[in-house]
């Protein structure tokens, strides 16, 4: 995966109108804390803070709040938030390891092999820094291949447009190989969806 800003790199949630709204709610909760910890009388600069006094301070608190926002404590952007789920549902999922190298053959971007459309109708966009991207690509890739190379065999010895509504008893075999394959979208959402809806 590509980075645009430096460490980091774009990922698209695709979710449902209720996991917006439940994110949004969340995020105006997050940027309430923010102002409460900006409001802390150890961050207040005044017309008598010097300086070099008033450098220090700010890059204590830039430091302070980057560790907020790693150990998920202050998660008041949809980029913390979305980093600090990552990483959790990496952990949740065993995942949090390095990985083999992917090969060239596996999907680098763009629908994967076993991308069903299942009605998604909100699209997220966000970013997250390279390395989780090129874990989670990572650890689809090697916890699917098996499953992703079945499937190209059996387009293979299925060409063509196969629809719920022209092959059913085609389109069950497809969808149940389908189902073996963890695509990076299924992550993303499983990740949201952890951190949004706690059980």
């Amino acid at each position: 995966m590509m980075s645009g800003m430096a460490g980091t790199t774009p990922i698209t949630i695709w979710t449902t109108p209720h996991t917006q709204q439940t994110l949004g709610e969340r995020l105006v909760a997050e940027q309430a804390k923010l102002r409460q910890v900006l409001a802390e009388d150890r961050w207040a600069i005044t017309w008598s803070t010097r300086s070099a006094e008033r450098l220090q301070l700010k890059a204590e608190l830039r430091a302070h709040l980057a560790g907020l926002r790693e150990r998920g404590e202050l998660l008041d952007t949809l980029t913390a938030l979305a980093a600090y789920a990552v990483r959790c549902e990496l952990v949740a999922r065993g995942w949090n390891h390095g990985w083999p190298p992917v090969p060239a053959t596996a999907p680098r971007s763009g629908r994967w092999p076993g991308s069903i459309d299942e009605g998604w109708t909100v699209q997220l966009r966000t970013r997250i820094p390279v390395e989780l991207a090129q874990r989670v690509h990572a650890a689809c890739w090697h916890t699917s291949a098996d499953a992703i190379q079945a499937l190209r065999a059996w387009r293979d010895e299925h060409p063509g447009i196969i629809t719920k509504g022209n092959a059913p008893d085609l389109w069950e075999g497809y969808v149940a190989l389908a189902e073996k394959v963890t695509v990076p979208g299924k992550v993303w959402r499983a990740a949201l969806h952890r951190l949004l809806f706690p059980t």
